[in-house]
């Protein structure tokens, strides 16, 4: 599925009411939720670890088999993470993603776990609040670079997106400009897009 149409609405909300948003999450969460509005559910396939407790507590496999059991999943989660995303670390998750019709999950202990073959959309969003300009080699220009190189080593069959929203215009000057069109070439295959609530082509 293209979501780009999601995305303009995530990014139309913004201009329109900035003040809204408050924290990194509540971006995610709301393309989240615009996504899950549009989409039938995944059907779930699932497995499990033994799902023992230490010491004397019962055996959890019960609670497990529950959640496995579940016939479908939502097709757009955040924070998600899987054994073979290959990310760089087992702690790192993908800010949201969009599944295919079809899901498979491991829960290891009490961790769900996905495989990157169900994923078709990864998104990773960056929420910068404070810095009136992007700086090449700066930490804020680092951290998006970062994130678009974790979302260029994913699978080809996976669409990938970095989403810069900003309380002011990044690039307002001709060396801003510099650094955020070289984040936007840094990979040919991860749509870099920048929203502050003066985006042009946005606003009505």
């Amino acid at each position: 599925m293209n979501i780009e149409g999601s995305i303009q609405q995530l990014e139309q909300r913004f201009v329109e009411r900035p003040a809204n948003y408050l924290v990194e999450a509540e971006l995610a969460f709301e393309l989240k939720q615009i996504l899950n509005d549009q989409l039938q559910s995944a059907h779930l396939t699932g497995n499990h670890d033994s799902g023992n407790a230490r010491g004397n507590i019962p055996d959890h496999s019960e609670y497990a088999d529950e959640i496995i059991s579940t016939t479908g999943i939502d097709r757009a989660h955040c924070e998600v993470s899987g054994t073979n995303f290959g990310l760089g670390s087992s702690q790192m998750k993908l800010d949201l993603v969009l599944f295919a019709d079809e899901v498979e999950l491991s829960l290891e202990g009490g961790s769900k776990k996905f495989r990157v073959e169900d994923l078709v959309t990864a998104v990773e969003f960056k929420f910068i609040k404070n810095a009136k300009y992007l700086r090449e080699d700066s930490k804020r220009y680092n951290l998006i670079a970062d994130d678009i190189d974790r979302l260029a080593g994913l699978p080809h069959h996976v669409d990938t997106y970095c989403l810069v929203f900003a309380n002011f215009d990044l690039a307002r000057r001709p060396d801003t400009e510099e650094a955020l069109q070289s984040l936007k070439s840094r990979s040919s295959r991860v749509e870099v897009r920048h929203t502050h609530p003066k985006t042009v082509d946005l606003l009505d």
